[in-house]
């Protein structure tokens, strides 16, 4: 299980979707993608180690498949 972090824009490559504080987790088509609500709330690692930025919806998603952990669980 991963940590899960308050979004950071600063941890996002300049001019992609989650440094412009949008869902990235979704928009890799991830199940769940119809629920998403694009703003981005929660950073966290994948399971390749690159950061994705998540909404509130993945976020619920994410925790209770038991990737991520709870936001501020982890800090």
């Amino acid at each position: 299980m991963s940590p899960s972090y308050a979004y950071d824009p600063d941890l996002y490559e300049p001019g992609t979707p989650a440094a412009a504080g949008r869902c990235s987790h979704h928009r890799a088509g991830e199940p769940g993608a119809e629920t998403c609500t694009g703003e981005a709330v929660v950073s966290f690692q994948d399971q390749r180690g690159r950061w994705q930025a998540g909404c509130s919806a993945a976020l619920e998603q994410l925790v209770d498949r038991g990737e991520i952990e709870p936001l501020g669980q982890g800090a």
